[in-house]
């Protein structure tokens, strides 16, 4: 076969093309997509400043990243990982830690006034057009109980009862069609919170049945054989971590373990605490107000709200800042649980030390 005819035949990723056959690659070289290369590309080697998060496959070359504390920006060759600033110039506050792609970010304090969500603005604007219409009729009933005024109470169109100017008017029909309104007015402005309300029940019955259905790792009777076997270790010296680290089983990609993890913590986590963990993890309030965009009768912006902390975090991420944050909002017992799931999910191992 021709050099020309011999270089139009492909391969898939992992191999090499030799004549019309494919060979597999040499373990410390690879090829990531489909080729028609005569010899795989060889494994990169992590610099000193850098540390490994993954390891060189045939399909894919090493994974490498700045060590703690340092970065390198994306969008220029890496030739050496830049120190972070360890603090903010006077007057300017953290906006975003620093990362393996980006240095501590700085600015001016924001100004809380200006950061309204758009619902509580739309939210109060209908409540100011509902307690207007309230005053409005309310001022109408009592004009027409002392004959002054003659017509009807409207709202939107609506006639909610029909007032006499006669001084001599019948007051049992003023008083129907005064309390019709009012009830009116009640069920409109429940009606303002009742979606989030709903959602948020919805969210609460699905976790507690979720956790019936488990059991229990705090306040059950559970032998004492099979407490300690499943149950990290805990200490009674306050200065001494309270449970074994956990480190990603051998073999797995490190990032896709911790995503995996974040359904055990949306499971374990009490919804009501959902927002205190955001803010312990350093997310803003935008952050989480975003994160709630998302499906709300769901847990989707409990997932998202871990997702951005991950983004944020890069490399430093891992599963035990998040467990070592839930005893610092009264939640250690949430953190055994979510330990000893991860453990049994096959997700993690305990540290040996």
């Amino acid at each position: 076969m021709s050099p020309r005819h011999a270089r139009a035949f492909r391969t898939v990723e992992g191999y090499l093309v030799n004549g019309s056959e494919c060979v597999l690659c040499k373990e410390d070289e690879y090829t990531e997509y489909p080729n028609d290369f005569p010899k795989c590309l060889g494994c990169r080697t992590c610099r000193e400043d850098q540390v490994e998060l993954s390891p060189c496959t045939r399909t894919r070359n090493t994974q490498c990243a700045c060590k703690n504390g340092t970065f390198c920006l994306p969008d220029h060759p890496c030739e050496m990982c830049q120190k972070c600033q360890t603090r903010c110039p006077k007057g300017e506050v953290r906006i975003a830690p620093c990362t393996q792609h980006s240095d501590l970010k700085c600015g001016p304090p924001l100004d809380t006034s200006s950061s309204f969500p758009t619902s509580i603005v739309i939210a109060g604007a209908l409540l100011t057009v509902f307690l207007g219409s309230l005053l409005l009729v309310l001022w109408r009933c009592y004009c027409n109980h002392h004959g002054t005024a003659h017509g009807k109470a409207v709202l939107g169109g609506g006639v909610l009862g029909r007032v006499s100017c006669n001084p001599h008017f019948e007051e049992e029909g003023l008083q129907l069609g005064c309390s019709a309104f009012l009830s009116q007015q009640n069920r409109l402005l429940q009606r303002l919170g009742i979606r989030d309300n709903s959602c948020n029940e919805q969210i609460y019955q699905q976790q507690q049945q979720q956790q019936q259905l488990l059991p229990a790792v705090q306040g059950s009777e559970v032998p004492r054989a099979v407490e300690l076997e499943e149950m990290p270790l805990r200490t009674s010296n306050p200065n001494v971590e309270a449970w074994r680290k956990l480190v990603p089983v051998p073999g797995e990609d490190p990032i896709v373990l911790l995503r995996r993890s974040f359904n055990t913590f949306v499971n374990c986590v009490p919804f009501p605490e959902w927002k205190t963990f955001g803010r312990a993890l350093d997310l803003t309030e935008n952050d989480i107000y975003l994160a709630e965009q998302h499906d709300r009768c769901s847990r989707e912006p409990f997932i998202q709200m871990l997702n951005t902390w991950l983004n944020r975090q890069g490399s430093n991420a891992s599963v035990n800042m998040l467990l070592e944050t839930l005893p610092r909002i009264g939640l250690g017992g949430v953190a055994d649980e979510v330990a000893s799931k991860l453990v049994k999910e096959g997700y993690f191992q305990y540290k040996v030390s």
